[in-house]
């Protein structure tokens, strides 16, 4: 042990050193992460009651840095402290206990040691202990490196010494393992703060602070939130990383690469953490290696063991980079890192075994009926020919539940001539390519999969064509051959007939046919075996969700979507994503043009992981521009911009024109809002050679109001050109409202105002926005007009100026006027518009059944959840509830609606 309260010192610095890491590296640690753990601090200085701060965690996470702090800030605050290195030698109770004497001679009105030179050990201990209970100066008792002490005799001792602390007093004590002195006693008596690996971790702020701040590293943001998850915020690692960073000019490709076979990594690996097990622990720490995951069963049948539970205890409490997943904990994993590092050691001193390790995990999984893990393990092993086998079992379940691009990943790592064996493989090898936005790949696995001669499979190829064509916007071809398609397959083909009849029923959508394309979909429901499908319903819902909004049935298709969303989650658990992304972003949509922001948002973070290489352009378009929209509506510019250059970046990558587009399309509509027009003009003149895509007889959902013609016009109005726009707007107009495009109507109406008015032409103008009115009123439309700002804001201004009070015309909403008018800058117009009371039949007519069940459940207390549970609702769908009672009742939050809800007499 080192003398008490004197520990190793820096010789330029004249602080102590945090022993974390071997010798060689110690110095440079100390100095390199004295990171300020504010938070761990008040933690440790808030204990209150508790005698005792077990500060506990693997190697290398910072733990003596804490204490030192927590000793720097007891000496600035004049608090006595012992501080005890503790090294093997220390298990010998006399030799502690003669240190910590020593040590607390140096406290200040401590009482003084018996100074009898015959004591015994027992009276020692007993003396030691008295003279700390009897203590009165506050003070503190430091113990490092706790894990070194294993003798029952001294464990027992501070056991003892914790109970005789006084109230002044504390100790604690950094480890690696969990120390055997009665913690549960301790916990149960309130007397025990605890600091683990997760609250010791870095987090990302404390990363890049300690890259950027204390090492001067030019990282990006990116490549700090890289390497902060690849070390989980493991303090040790991220500081060796530096050591190579500063050698290194590739920042970015070392971050990429940074693993446990990091030289400097690795060796800290080895001799501070191996180099302290025996034999049995290493060999298991190796053998078990291979698993992203394991349990005491999984362990014993990789590595012919039977006692894999009692080595995982111990791995465990000694803290060995395990981590539990379970509450249970059956399953854990290890540190990433540190599995990588133990992966390179084993193929260093067993070449070979992994192989054999990862085949023994695979049928081992396979005897519990989990396939995917069983598979995962083959191919990791390099055995694709079982792989293969496996695969081909399996594939159909795997596409029912639309695990994609679990399959695509799979069977990329398939040797061709292997693949070629299994036609359903291949098969299943061109739909994941297609929807991976991989056309030349699926084309030449369509062609292997043809050349096969099984005419079942060739007419499989054909279905996996009218999706390629859909994906690439073909959709004249898709509709010439997808009816074709549908006349040859098999009535059994439910997953083909399905597939062909989406494709079909979007290119009828998209090519203005939508009488057939309901026609279609409700033949398709007619069908038993096809109301059975969760994807299938879910799919017909979303597809006639489409049409509803494309012709201006804004509620209806609300209602449509959120069933559709709700059935599918609540048919798969949750469980499948077939088709789940197609619906939440046309559900986006329709939630966004009725200006529920909070609800699209949600809908549209969960589609966003998928877009940009499982998805169609108008899934990709949707979440990108509306993201972006909602981040511009709450301030956040950095964020409206990131969306628009991501979406940019994945239009170019995937090859869509129309994706890349529709990213300068939005930032030329903003820029002509805010009057920016030079900038708008810049924007539209870059979209001048990809707006091949607009052509009549075409639209697609994604950009059925986001059209090159319609941001050109909305610019030409800025900048003073009315009279030719207005022409040309009123004969779009006129053709939308021929089409049934009502929706497209309504945002042409609008710009058609504007540019009248712009002639002076107001009582035209003013007729096109009562038009508007009433028809958005009645469905709830109202993104479309405040997404044209301040212009269109002042029109309607006159507009409710000239309208004033009773004088409103029939046919809109006295409330939707209100509510819109003050979203545009007009407080008072809204205050007037909805002051007074409803009385209860004109409230109990404004509410429909199912928001007044909502309302009186939350009456009495319930919560979002309670309340879905008990009308067998989603939760989304709950909230989505709430918020339309809020509007209607002019609620400002749940409590003001039960109350406002109680006077008109709801809840009776």
């Amino acid at each position: 042990m080192n003398e008490p309260t004197a520990r190793p010192t820096d010789a330029s610095h004249g602080e102590p050193i945090a022993r974390i890491l071997p010798a060689k590296l110690s110095a440079p640690l100390a100095a390199s992460t004295h990171l300020a753990r504010h938070k761990l601090l008040e933690q440790m200085l808030a204990a209150g009651p508790a005698r005792l701060v077990l500060i506990r965690a693997a190697a290398g996470f910072g733990k003596s840095t804490l204490m030192q702090q927590y000793h720097a800030h007891c000496q600035a605050q004049g608090r006595a402290t012992v501080w005890l290195n503790l090294d093997v030698a220390d298990n010998d109770l006399q030799r502690f206990i003669s240190h910590l004497s020593a040590g607390l001679d140096r406290v200040p009105a401590a009482p003084a040691a018996n100074p009898g030179s015959a004591q015994s050990l027992s009276e020692q201990s007993l003396d030691l202990l008295e003279r700390i209970a009897a203590t009165e100066t506050p003070f503190s008792l430091l113990l490092d490196e706790f894990e070194v002490i294993q003798n029952p005799q001294l464990l027992n001792f501070i056991q003892q010494l914790v109970e005789a602390l006084p109230p002044c007093g504390l100790m604690v004590i950094t480890s690696r393992s969990t120390p055997d002195i009665g913690l549960g006693r301790i916990r149960a008596r309130g007397r025990l703060v605890e600091i683990g690996p997760s609250a010791l971790r870095f987090s990302l702020d404390e990363a890049t602070q300690f890259l950027r701040d204390k090492h001067a590293l030019p990282l990006r943001d990116n490549e700090i939130a890289t390497l902060h998850r690849c070390t989980e915020g493991w303090a040790a690692a991220i500081f060796l990383a530096t050591l190579s960073l500063h050698e290194r000019s590739d920042h970015a490709a070392f971050v990429a690469s940074f693993s446990g076979s990091n030289l400097e990594l690795a060796e800290y690996l080895a001799e501070d953490i191996l180099a302290r097990l025996d034999d049995g622990h290493r060999r298991f720490l190796l053998e078990t290696s291979v698993l992203g995951q394991f349990c005491a069963p999984l362990c014993d049948a990789v590595t012919g063991r039977d006692d894999s539970q009692a080595m995982i205890d111990y791995l465990e409490k000694a803290n060995l980079f395990v981590f539990p997943l379970d509450n249970e904990r059956s399953w854990y994993r290890y540190h990433s890192l540190f599995a990588s590092f133990l992966g390179d050691a084993l193929q260093r001193q067993h070449p070979g075994r992994a192989v054999e390790l990862h085949r023994a995990a695979a049928r081992w999984y396979l005897s519990v009926d989990r396939p995917v893990r069983a598979i995962e393990h083959l191919l990791q092993a390099g055995i694709s020919a079982e792989a293969a086998e496996q695969i081909a079992a399996h594939v159909g379940a795997l596409l029912d539940a639309g695990r994609s691009r679990l399959l695509l990943r799979w069977l990329d790592q398939i040797p061709a001539g292997e693949l070629n064996g299994y036609p359903s493989l291949l098969a299943a090898y061109a739909w994941t390519l297609v929807l991976a936005r991989r056309f030349a790949d699926a084309e030449t696995v369509l062609q292997r999969l043809e050349a096969g001669g099984e005419p079942r499979y060739a007419l499989e190829a054909e279905t996996v064509r009218c999706l390629l064509l859909v994906m690439t916007e073909q959709v004249e071809e898709c509709c010439v051959a997808g009816l074709r398609q549908l006349e040859r397959l098999p009535a059994d083909e439910l997953f083909q007939i399905g597939v062909v009849t989406n494709t079909l029923a979007l290119s009828l959508i998209a090519t203005e046919r939508y009488d057939e394309a309901r026609s279609l979909l409700s033949r398709a429901l007619l069908r038993q075996d096809y109301r059975r499908s969760a994807y299938l319903r879910g799919m017909v819902g979303s597809l006639e969700g489409i049409i509803d909004l494309v012709q201006g049935r804004l509620g209806n298709a609300l209602a449509r979507l959120q069933t559709a969303a709700e059935r599918h989650w609540d048919d798969t658990g949750g469980e499948s994503l077939g088709g789940r992304p197609t619906i939440l972003a046309i559900l986006a949509l329709a939630l966004y043009e009725a200006d529920q922001l909070d609800e699209a948002e949600q809908a549209l973070l969960d589609v966003l992981p998928y877009t940009s290489d499982n998805s169609t352009s108008d899934q990709l378009i949707v979440s990108h521009v509306l993201l972006s929209r909602v981040s511009l509506q709450r301030g956040e510019r950095d964020q409206w911009q990131r969306y628009l250059a991501e979406l940019e970046a994945t239009g170019h990558r995937i090859g869509s024109r129309r994706a890349v587009c529709c990213s300068w399309l939005e930032r030329a509509r903003v820029a002509t809002v805010e009057g920016r027009l030079e900038v708008a003009e810049h924007a539209l003149r870059t979209v001048d050679g990809m707006r091949d895509w607009e052509r009549p007889g075409l639209s697609l959902y994604g950009t059925d109001v986001d059209l090159p013609s319609i941001a050109g016009w909305r610019l030409r109005i800025a900048q003073g050109d009315h009279a030719e726009t207005a022409g040309e707007l009123a004969a779009a107009l006129e053709l939308a409202q021929a089409k049934q495009r009502q929706r497209r109507a309504l945002k042409l109406r609008l710009l058609h105002a504007l540019a009248l008015a712009g002639l002076a032409r107001q009582e035209e103008a003013f007729t096109e926005l009562t038009e508007a009115l009433r028809f958005a009123s009645h469905e709830g439309f109202r993104r479309t007009f405040l997404e044209e700002g301040p212009a269109l804001a002042a029109l309607l201004q006159r507009w409710a100026a000239a309208h004033p009070g009773k004088q409103v015309p029939s046919g809109i909403e006295p409330r939707f006027l209100a509510e819109l008018l003050g979203q545009l800058g007009n407080p008072a117009e809204a205050a007037r518009g909805t002051s007074g009371e409803a009385s209860g039949a004109e409230a109990q007519d404004l509410l429909t059944s199912r928001e007044v069940q909502v309302i009186r459940l939350l009456a009495e207390g319930h919560r979002n959840r309670v309340i879905a549970e008990k009308m067998f609702l989603s939760e989304f769908t709950v909230k989505s509830h709430l918020r339309n009672i809020n509007a209607k009742l002019g609620a400002q939050g749940r409590t003001e609606a039960v109350a406002i809800a109680r006077n008109l007499g709801l809840l009776d």
